[in-house]
């Protein structure tokens, strides 16, 4: 076989990944050569087609809509790329306003000399169309930059890679029999993700349909990139879930103005920690996740030791350096999908999804014996820094966040009035 048809054979494989992704969308997705000869079509795109089907039955695309739209044909067929966008948004009027006054809206891609993609989506009820549309944008973006910058591979129910596509290895310098059975966490750059930060992608996937988030990944080589992950669940004919599709794709520039203002938002001015109303929001929204699931979670509150001690000594710069060091070295110490936010003067909280009372007590006690290592520099002297920790658990008598955070804060008193500088749980 020829360089040439090799190439031709891995973009046909992408192809077919990705259409399988797009089996599942809302909308009516149909792929047929330039001369309108369908080769696949959703259950959506059957059903809003089916009142122009003729005796001759769904062949042809062109043919079916003829009667309402004939200029479709001569939309492709003057149109001389090699790939891009034939038409967008085109409407077709299926039916008057006296018969109901059906309107479908058209946009057609073209992917390459060979295969058109055409997406149908009912423009009749206003509040749908505003929902199919930005889904179909979504999909066609996916489906324009095929050859690019995206890589598509397939999870089992547990999140393990079972299938895989050329275009990963191209994207990740991977080869299949190197991720076959790994979990995505394998792509990833930080080692210390854990499968923790997986289980919660999935299963936001689950209970959405789909769930997008970006990463720093690496490549074999060694190298470094940014990439959107956008997982979405995989559902037999009988509906039954089945595993996941993945798409990863490249993400050429960090949209830094956007998330000053997300930091600007969620964050603690001083320290750089999660505010208090933004980890009210994460909280609230893991701790039902924890309880719907039947997962463990747990809550740590810290304190500074003696630190109006320390302001009142070195003043109140050095204060602001006092929990500056503290959060910088809880974010050294916490798991990427641990939380730590300041919730007033020089008390944080930390959350810690998927974690029990023994797992919080390791946590708990690296944090403190790391926070007692450091220290903060004042001239030629360096002012030791403790804290105080008090950490509970999901459990019977800790059956709702506030629950939860109000044990923690007692055992936080209770570490304070111990004589400091130690962990203390609520059983």
């Amino acid at each position: 076989m020829s360089s040439g048809e090799l190439e031709d054979t891995s973009l046909e494989s992408e192809y077919e990944a990705l259409l399988s992704f797009m089996y599942l969308s809302p909308v009516g997705l149909v792929r047929t050569d330039p001369r309108g000869n369908i080769d696949m079509l959703n259950p959506m795109a059957t059903q809003l087609l089916m009142p122009l089907v003729s005796s001759q039955g769904l062949s042809n695309l062109f043919e079916t809509l003829a009667a309402v739209a004939p200029e479709l044909r001569n939309l492709v067929t003057s149109y001389r790329e090699s790939s891009g966008s034939i038409c967008l948004d085109h409407r077709i009027h299926v039916s008057s306003a006296a018969d109901g006054g059906v309107v479908l809206a058209c946009t057609i891609v073209k992917v390459n000399p060979e295969v058109l993609i055409t997406v149908l989506t009912d423009l009749t009820l206003q509040v749908a169309t505003e929902r199919r549309l930005r889904q179909a944008d979504s999909w066609l973006e996916t489906i324009y930059t095929i050859v690019n910058d995206f890589a598509v591979l397939g999870l089992t129910k547990e999140g393990k890679i079972n299938s895989w596509s050329p275009s990963v290895e191209r994207l990740t310098g991977y080869t299949e029999s190197e991720i076959i059975g790994e979990s995505l966490n394998h792509f990833f750059n930080s080692p210390a993700l854990g499968a923790h930060i997986l289980t919660e992608h999935l299963t936001l996937a689950r209970e959405e349909g789909w769930y997008s988030q970006d990463y720093s990944c690496r490549i074999k080589s060694g190298g470094n990139f940014f990439a959107q992950a956008m997982v979405a669940i995989l559902r037999e004919e009988d509906d039954e879930f089945s595993g996941y599709t993945v798409v990863f794709r490249e993400i050429a520039e960090r949209k830094v103005s956007s998330e000053n203002l997300a930091d600007m938002l969620t964050k603690d001015h001083l320290t750089g920690a999660i505010n208090r109303a933004h980890f009210f929001n994460l909280a609230e929204k893991a701790f039902a996740r924890a309880i719907r699931y039947e997962h463990s979670i747990s809550i740590l509150m810290l304190d500074a030791d003696h630190f109006k001690d320390v302001n009142d000594n070195w003043g109140h710069l050095i204060g602001d350096e006092v929990l500056k060091s503290i959060v910088n070295v809880a974010e050294g110490v916490l798991r990427p999908g641990d939380t730590i936010a300041r919730f007033g003067g020089e008390e944080f909280v930390v959350l810690l999804p998927l974690t029990n009372s023994l797992e919080s007590s390791v946590i708990a006690e690296r944090l403190r014996s790391s926070i007692e290592a450091s220290h903060v520099k004042v001239g030629e002297m360096d002012i030791k820094i403790t804290v105080s920790i008090g950490y509970a658990s999901l459990g019977e008598s800790r059956s709702t966040l506030k629950q939860l955070l109000s044990s923690a804060d007692s055992a936080l008193y209770r570490a304070k009035s111990k004589g400091r500088n130690c962990i203390v749980n609520i059983d």
